[in-house]
């Protein structure tokens, strides 16, 4: 048995006995160091060794991970955050910036910095360009689109956005005759007005007035303005933002009130005048939305609604008297006053089934009036000077379904028919155009072109191919 020394407590060192190993059992490697060197090496040149596979093995390229948030910018938001209007927060130098500098020619900074710091996307893009556009700003693409993006790259954010930039505000004669340029006789700051010409007429073209397109378009209005209140880009004018933003509200509440008179207009009541003393136009109501029930009887319709009205001086002309049509014509009005059945006359039409021949019941709805007065409706087409054929306020009968859809302000160009005694009904509605309803004399320069002077002789009747025998201009 071998012995090792081992310190004691004493600071000596004492003996420790060692086991004896019986080699017969166990193999004791024992190797020395040129030995030991030698199997380092080998295991080395293993590692060494190259697979023949590896090199025919395409090499895998490291994938780039998608830039945090944090790797993105101090003021950089969520991409999976709101819809792309949230305005992300400023840094202390750009808030400087955008009191000192930015704000110089501050609406077209307004617009530019919008743009570049909101995630608009077709067709959100459509609808706020054509919005600029009704204002007198430029926003076809700028001449220097073509950048290099290296060379933008080494831009600061305010030199990329300048340089990217494609709206433009012009202060002179650069923008000709189709854009804003400054001559306050011929321009004037007015956001409600721009927002009602938008919302009332641009809008249905672009959106059909379908729900989800129709949203949008107002949401990109109302952001905008939302934005220049907030940065406070122009506060000489800012109760006249308010005032476009109310008209925001109006579309959000008015549109879809004149979508659901689709499936309610004519009525039953006018329905039944127009058969009754009238010739129906079967192209004058949308009859694929509006139900007529089975059994339908024009005289029992008619009738029976004037009885329940209650109005003695217009059952005693109309019942018992041979009535026919005094005079028919056509005008526009404006909606003052909507008379909505009160909760007798409703009651009184709850009790009233009228028995069809196949013994089905139908049941009218109470009947209110309109209150309306003579009005015009613009729309950039110059009108015969003629005498309105009403000069003042008038009333209408309409079913409830109808009255509660409609509002004072709007307008409605229709086709009126008159039995005599106050007695009138409506034939046809041609047009009706909400409260905010706005045309502006933008929208007659969408394709306006300058004239150019031109030389060379036009076709007539004697040279009809003059243009054709033109030289080409190199």
């Amino acid at each position: 048995m071998d012995s090792a020394a081992v310190p004691d407590g004493d600071g000596g060192k004492s003996i420790e006995p060692q086991p004896e190993v019986d080699g017969s059992v166990i193999t004791i490697p024992t190797l020395s160091v040129t030995e030991a060197e030698e199997e380092e090496a080998d295991a080395d040149a293993v590692d060494d060794a190259i697979d023949p596979a590896q090199l025919s093995a395409p090499k895998k390229r490291n994938r780039r991970g998608k830039k945090s948030t944090a790797s993105r910018g101090p003021t950089a938001l969520p991409k999976n955050r709101g819809n792309g209007f949230e305005d992300p927060p400023m840094t202390p130098d750009e808030a400087m910036e955008e009191k000192q500098e930015i704000y110089s020619p501050r609406i077209q900074s307004c617009i530019q910095r919008f743009r570049s710091r909101r995630r608009l996307q077709l067709p959100r893009t459509t609808y706020f360009d054509e919005y600029l556009f009704l204002g007198g700003v430029d926003t076809k693409q700028g001449a220097y689109s073509g950048l290099d993006p290296k060379e933008l790259k080494q831009l600061t954010p305010a030199q990329r956005r300048e340089a990217t930039a494609r709206d433009v505000v012009y202060e002179g004669t650069g923008g000709g005759d189709r854009f804003h340029d400054g001559d306050e006789t011929k321009w004037a700051v007015d956001f409600a007005g721009v927002a009602a010409g938008f919302l009332s007429r641009a809008i249905i073209p672009l959106t059909g007035l379908l729900t989800g397109p129709m949203e949008d378009a107002i949401d990109v209005i109302e952001n905008f303005l939302r934005y220049v209140l907030h940065h406070d880009v122009c506060p000489e004018y800012e109760e006249n933002v308010k005032e476009a933003l109310k008209v925001c509200l109006m579309a959000r509440e008015e549109w879809p009130m004149l979508n659901s008179l689709q499936t309610a207009l004519p009525g039953l009541f006018n329905f039944a005048a127009t058969e009754l003393f009238s010739k129906t136009d079967p192209d004058a109501w949308a009859l694929d939305l509006f139900q007529i029930p089975d059994g339908f009887d024009a005289k029992s319709v008619f009738y029976s609604a004037i009885t329940m009205l209650d109005d003695a001086k217009v059952f005693e002309h109309l019942v018992g008297n041979a009535v026919e049509l005094v005079n028919q014509y056509e005008c526009t009005l404006e909606i003052t006053k909507v008379n909505l059945p009160t909760k007798e006359l409703i009651e009184r039409f709850q009790k009233l089934a009228i028995t069809t021949d196949g013994n089905k019941k139908i049941r009218l709805m109470p009947l209110g009036k309109l209150t309306l007065i003579p009005a015009v409706i613009e729309d950039g087409w110059v009108e015969p000077d003629i005498q309105h054929p009403l000069q003042g306020e008038i009333e209408l009968y309409f079913e409830q379904n109808i009255l509660v859809n409609l509002k004072p302000g709007m307008k409605m160009t229709l086709e009126i028919c008159e039995l005599g005694a106050d007695v009138r009904f409506v034939k046809h509605i041609r047009k009706i155009v909400p409260s905010f309803y706005t045309f502006l004399a933008q929208e007659l320069m969408v394709h306006f072109r300058a004239p150019q002077e031109n030389d060379r002789p036009a076709p007539s009747v004697h040279n009809p191919t003059a243009e054709d025998n033109q030289p080409v201009e190199e």
